[in-house]
């Protein structure tokens, strides 16, 4: 083997080397400016702030009879509007009954024409409310017990919910009127003549 050969195979082989090198550091170059791009664009849609403040659900009262409406407000205490998703004919919000020392969800669906003209989200305005009865879904909470509805709204992370009690309709008591006749004797005092018999 002589000594050109083996400086032509040197010369090869970093030539070769070189290019590999090259290469790698193209590729490198292009992965660092995908990621670079993928990063600028996801912090351009921002999606992970989250609006400051807080959300607040409340029920009309915290005691129902079975058949009461059941009426939400929910108040938006947050810098910005916040949005939440109608679920119509399904019950809005999430609904819970305490059964079995857990919260089990309950289901019910309005009729077809009830969610006519509706819109497909409710947005609320920052520091705005919104209010709504569950009316349109009877069989809800027509047993009684403790329920629970959570709302989930975007841009926000906490789950707002709230508790009440439904109770059953107290059993009227029913009574008897009874007619009591007395008979009542009147004493009637007559004055009588005297009969005294002593004459002249």
């Amino acid at each position: 083997m002589s000594l050109a050969s083996l400086t032509s195979k040197d010369a090869h082989n970093r030539i070769k080397k070189r290019r590999l090198i090259g290469w790698i550091l193209i590729y490198l170059l292009l992965i660092i400016l995908f990621v670079f791009a993928v990063l600028w664009q996801a912090r351009r849609v921002d999606t992970l702030n989250f609006a400051n403040g807080t959300i607040q659900l409340a029920t009309s009262k915290i005691k129902y009879t079975v058949g009461d409406k059941i009426s939400f407000t929910i108040k938006n205490g947050l810098s910005e509007p916040i949005t939440f998703l109608n679920s119509c004919p399904s019950e809005p919000f999430y609904t819970y009954s305490w059964t079995n020392n857990a919260w089990q969800r309950i289901h019910d669906t309005a009729k077809a024409s009830a969610c006519n003209n509706e819109p497909k989200q409710w947005t609320i305005k920052a520091g705005g409310t919104f209010s709504m009865s569950f009316s349109k879904w009877p069989n809800l909470f027509k047993k009684p017990g403790i329920y629970r509805i959570v709302g989930l709204a975007n841009n926000y992370t906490a789950l707002p919910f709230v508790d009440f009690q439904v109770v059953a309709k107290p059993v009227p008591i029913q009574t008897q009127t009874q007619i009591i006749i007395q008979k009542i004797i009147t004493p009637i005092y007559v004055t009588a003549p005297s009969t005294d018999g002593g004459g002249d």
